[in-house]
């Protein structure tokens, strides 16, 4: 990752600057700031303009913590990611008692959202609500373990299923990562 974006990044949110605020006060486009931020797109900074840049965020006193920052975000990039596809056994066994997420989320007394997010892994799984769902979709709480280890039910689960928590996970350029490895797999098969 870019330190300089880092610690950028970090410079803007203590003076709570929004990007457009920060874009305004540098002279930059709000893109330009979002990019070198992140370290995506085409956008470069030299180091003589991310000097300029600390001046203009009144980064001068915060020197001394820049490699901390800098520390930091390198232990967060190394992070493992969690995942847990719990959402998509949900939405397997939701469609397999052909119920719709509307008519899955009302027999649980949830708004369509929360049970949405639920098998999108947006939000997480609770053990109460898992049991009630368990048992609404016609299985006992306890045969939610079969669907999650090495038994055969578990292959049931569709693979696209898990693919979208997955992809709701991974940032940009993780899923561009992603896609370059299963084009060089699948050739001239995924471009049409």
């Amino acid at each position: 990752m870019n330190h300089y974006g880092v610690i950028l990044k970090k410079l803007r949110e203590l003076n709570q600057l929004t990007v457009k605020q920060a874009a305004q006060k540098i002279g930059r486009s709000s893109g330009w700031i979002s990019q070198v931020e992140n370290n995506r797109g085409a956008a470069r900074l030299r180091a003589d303009v991310f000097e300029k840049i600390v001046v203009a965020y009144d980064g001068e006193s915060y020197r001394k913590q820049f490699g901390a920052w800098i520390s930091r975000s390198k232990i967060q990039e190394q992070a493992p990611l969690e995942i847990s596809f719990d959402g998509s056994i949900l939405k397997y066994l939701r469609t397999k008692a052909g119920l719709t997420v509307q008519q899955g989320a009302k027999k649980a007394g949830l708004s369509k959202g929360h049970l949405s997010d639920l098998e999108n892994g947006v939000k997480r799984l609770s053990g109460e609500l898992r049991d009630k769902l368990m048992r609404i979709y016609g299985y006992s709480p306890a045969s939610f373990r079969n669907f999650t280890d090495a038994d055969k039910r578990a292959k049931n689960i569709p693979t696209r299923y898990k693919l979208n928590l997955l992809l709701g996970k991974l940032s940009e350029s993780e899923i561009e990562k992603v896609f370059a490895f299963a084009f060089e797999r699948g050739g001239t098969q995924l471009r049409k």
